[in-house]
């Protein structure tokens, strides 16, 4: 028993809050200085004899009027103990997330080439892509692109990060098969709600459009069964524009006509209104996303789910010294206690507002946090300076003052301006990722192209460049030779050996004295021989042997380009050839549009 109360007292009792404790000071001095006012000694003392005193003045009333100090300093202790929050306990507590799935379907057909939004569709789709994704901060979320079949990029996972890093590498270039085929799409995005068993499920459907009669009804066929809600992002313009294609030019039909592609905005408007859901043209603003996606919904418990992780809070004591405020709080009605009633009233409220306000630090109360960041960075503290900041332009300027350059690139690729993406070059340039500095530097000269500083460094990364691939070339040489020389040398010591033996088997006979003379001659310099063969073949020989081994697989695994898009163009056409195996892929049929 002892043991136990002197693991509760010791180690793990303390407060949560204990800055509050300081609160105590206050009242010290206020009660000392009421105490004082009401001492026993007053201007009577001086004036009447210390015998005729205590007939004169009547104690118990000074009594009477410290009392109230006492219990005013008492109740300011309850409650300054309650606020720093006393705790010695743990107790488990559930994770619970919430079960809301969205999955975002994207149109990638050549017709997202269309730069009736500047520069194109697909760029525009792809910034509105990010910017979902950001909201999405619970739930979870899938991605789906189709063209002439439909591909899941990622299933339904809580993971947006991953999601945000593929969406760069999202063309019409990477799918298999030309066209527009959305019902298979919106068919694939239901089959991943069904398999989550999402009890609320949604389908955001980012498209410029689909065909009206046959194809419309087959969408709204999909949800008759299901209470999922399709919310369409209408890309696009009624004007429209022309395709461009890979070559600079622009897409032809089969009589040589320029293909417009325009934006028909009744089918997907009749689409959302037959099965429930919303309609709305992309925007360069938020206001399409706060349409379509922020619907105040009161939170269920049937949309709550419990996780398998689990976490420990400990357990606050501190309210339960309330029911020591509450009979003191009731004398608060007697006269003269006006001031006591005032105090608790407001210590009451913040006892109990404070349950779940975590402690801030004393500088935040002066001080935000992009302030906090300038003065880190004014006193070379870039690494805290990026931490703190939340402009991401200076956090990307302190974490590149750090040396972390592919987080300051990573801050900057989120500035989606000429200096944003100047910045974003020169950090992936320091970095060695000159590949995607060039590119940075070129989404800078497309926006700003008289951007001198651009073109001086652009200029010099595609110089490293340039040298990086001729030393590679040099390198990829150099083993070929050496390689090479190593198998010439290898026949022609076979080809001694070979005539060693044969002069050994011609000679054994008649020669055995003379060898046995030049063996024990020899004797020497085979020992010197065999102890540098014994020295040469040491672990330091073989574990540099390795250490070659190793750096060149470092090297071949280097040549190997980490490209998203190609990985997925590469999945997408296996997927597509698996179900062609299988008899259920879609294929272009003759005279049907391939955008």
């Amino acid at each position: 028993m002892e043991g136990f109360l002197q693991d509760i007292l010791i180690q793990d009792f303390h407060f949560l809050r204990p800055y509050w404790l300081l609160a105590m000071l206050p009242i010290l001095l206020f009660i000392t200085s009421l105490w004082r006012l009401n001492s026993n000694t007053t201007a009577w003392d001086k004036a009447i004899d210390k015998t005729l005193l205590p007939f004169l003045i009547d104690k118990k009333k000074d009594s009477s009027q410290k009392a109230p100090l006492l219990l005013l300093a008492f109740l300011w202790l309850l409650c300054t103990l309650a606020l720093s929050g006393p705790v010695w306990e743990k107790l488990p507590q559930p994770v619970q997330q919430r079960e809301d799935a969205l999955v975002i379907v994207l149109d990638l057909s050549l017709s997202m080439f269309a730069p009736d939004h500047e520069p194109s569709r697909l760029d525009l789709a792809k910034r509105k892509l990010r910017d979902v994704l950001d909201l999405r901060s619970e739930g979870q979320t899938a991605l789906v692109v189709y063209a002439g079949d439909a591909h899941t990029v990622t299933p339904l996972t809580d993971d947006v990060v991953t999601i945000t890093a593929l969406v760069p590498s999202l063309s019409p270039n990477i799918m298999p098969l030309f066209g527009s085929n959305p019902v298979v799409a919106i068919n694939q995005a239901i089959q991943l709600l069904n398999t989550a068993e999402a009890p609320r499920g949604k389908i955001l459907l980012m498209t410029d459009g689909i065909k009206s009669g046959r194809e419309e009804s087959a969408i709204v066929g999909l949800f008759e069964d299901n209470d999922y809600e399709l919310l369409v992002l209408g890309i696009g313009t009624e004007a429209g524009a022309p395709i461009r294609v890979n070559d600079g030019g622009y897409l032809t039909d089969t009589s040589g006509q320029r293909v417009i592609a325009k934006l028909d905005k009744e089918p997907l408007m009749s689409v959302s209104e037959r099965t429930g859901g919303k309609y709305h043209d992309i925007q360069l603003a938020d206001s399409d996303l706060a349409y379509l996606l922020t619907d105040v919904i009161p939170v269920d418990e049937e949309e709550l789910s419990d996780s398998e992780e689990e976490f420990d809070i400990w357990f606050e004591t501190g309210p339960w010294l309330l029911l020591l405020i509450l009979p003191i709080s009731a004398m608060s009605f007697r006269r003269g206690w006006l001031f006591s009633i005032t105090i608790l009233t407001a210590i009451s409220n913040l006892t109990f507002t404070t349950q779940s306000i975590e402690a801030a630090e004393w500088i935040d109360l002066w001080l935000r946090a992009d302030q906090q960041g300038a003065k880190a960075f004014q006193n070379d503290d870039h690494n805290q300076a990026s931490n703190l900041f939340r402009s991401r332009d200076w956090a990307g300027a302190a974490a590149y003052r750090a040396g972390d350059y592919e987080s300051a690139a990573a801050d900057f690729a989120t500035i989606e301006t000429p200096d944003g993406n100047y910045n974003r070059g020169n950090a992936l340039a320091v970095a060695g990722n000159y590949e995607q500095a060039i590119a940075a530097y070129n989404i800078t000269l497309d926006g700003e192209p008289e951007h001198v500083d651009a073109l001086k460094n652009k200029a010099i990364v595609e110089q490293l460049l340039a040298q990086e691939n001729q030393e590679n070339a040099e390198q990829e040489s150099g083993e070929n030779e050496d390689s090479e020389s190593q198998q010439n040398s290898e026949d022609e010591s076979e080809q001694q050996d070979e005539n060693s033996e044969e002069q050994d088997q011609e000679s054994q006979e008649g020669n055995q004295d003379q060898q046995q003379q030049e063996q024990q001659s020899e004797a020497p310099e085979d020992q010197e021989a065999s102890e540098s063969n014994s020295e040469q073949n040491t672990p330091s020989d073989t574990t540099n042997e390795e250490f070659e081994e190793q750096q060149a697989l470092e090297q071949w695994l280097r040549r190997i380009d980490d490209d998203p898009g190609e990985l997925l163009r590469r999945k997408f056409r296996y997927q597509y050839r698996q179900r062609q195996l299988n008899g259920t892929a879609n294929s272009a049929q003759g005279g049907e549009q391939i955008w």
